[in-house]
C-alpha cells in the first residue's frame, strides 16, 4: 500500500467513545467511507488531468499549433468523461 492509501484509511477510521461516562475509546473502521474516499480520489485525478489538458489546449491554440491542440482538447474531454463515468458507476456525489 502506498502512503496515500494509508492516509485515506486513517480518514475512514473513527474514534468511538464507549463505556461508563464515555471514558474508554475504540477505533472503528468505516468501510463505506473508505471506498467513497478512494472513488473521490480517482475523480480528483481525472479532474486534475482535465484541467492540465485544458491549459495545454489554450496555450497551444494561442500559438496556432492545431495538431497538438486537438490532442490536448481530446485528452481534456476524455478525462472529463472518465470523471463523470466513475462518479456515475459508483454513485458518488462530490
Amino acid at each position: 500500500m502506498n502512503e496515500r492509501i494509508r492516509e485515506l484509511e486513517k480518514q475512514a477510521t473513527e474514534i468511538v467513545r464507549c463505556g461508563l461516562n464515555g471514558t474508554a475509546t475504540a477505533e472503528s473502521f468505516n468501510r463505506k467511507k473508505f471506498v467513497e474516499l478512494i472513488v473521490k480520489e480517482c475523480v480528483r485525478l481525472c479532474d486534475k488531468a482535465a484541467e492540465e489538458n485544458a491549459r495545454t489546449f489554450y496555450t497551444v491554440t494561442e500559438t496556432q499549433e492545431v495538431g497538438p491542440a486537438l490532442v490536448a482538447k481530446g485528452s481534456q474531454v476524455q478525462a472529463e468523461k472518465l470523471s463523470r463515468q466513475i462518479k456515475e458507476h459508483f454513485g458518488v456525489e462530490l
